[in-house]
């Protein structure tokens, strides 16, 4: 019985081979159990029990999944090819609501038309200006802290730290 305990042993640590996996559920089928190894006899049991268990089979009518897959992917691709179809459309021949001639100088600011030039260079000439002075002013902290580290550099101050001392130990010899 020695040898059962060094089973369990191996069992309980994934050492044991199928045949003694075997052997211990031999020992535990039978009724001669010693009184120190009952406490594992449920367990080999309920494995006992475990493999008389048989799943439910399932039988998934093929066609008609197959069938409803098909055409929902169908559904999806004659969508997508109108939605192509109409941005393509739209794209290429965009509508025009002023009946303007293709000659004409036309930009629409806030939602107006604005036909004369002049008027929308000043306007764009305008946005450029907030545009570059908003970048500025947000910048400027990011800016100075690149300053701030680069002078701050650890190499940097510990060369010039290391110069200076060979610079006192040449002067003292």
């Amino acid at each position: 019985m020695d040898n059962i305990d060094n089973i369990l042993n191996n069992y309980f640590e994934g050492k044991a081979l199928p045949e003694e996996e075997n052997r211990l559920r031999e020992y535990f089928r039978n009724n001669t159990v010693l009184p120190q190894h009952e406490v594992y006899k449920p367990m080999f049991a309920a494995f006992d029990k475990e493999k008389q268990i048989v799943s439910p089979t399932f039988i998934i009518p093929v066609e008609m999944n197959n069938q409803r897959m098909f055409s929902f992917r169908r559904l999806w691709i004659s969508a997508a090819s109108i939605a192509a179809i109409i941005l393509l459309v739209v794209m290429f021949f965009p509508f025009n609501k002023n009946n303007s001639s293709a000659g004409d100088y036309l930009v629409f600011i806030n939602g107006r038309a604005v036909k004369n030039p002049e008027k929308a260079q000043e306007y764009a000439d305008q946005m450029f200006t907030q545009a570059d002075e908003i970048i500025r002013t947000s910048y400027k902290p990011l800016v100075e802290a690149n300053a701030i580290q680069t002078k701050m550099d650890a190499s940097k101050i510990f060369d010039d730290l290391a110069h200076t001392i060979d610079h006192i130990e040449s002067l003292n010899q």
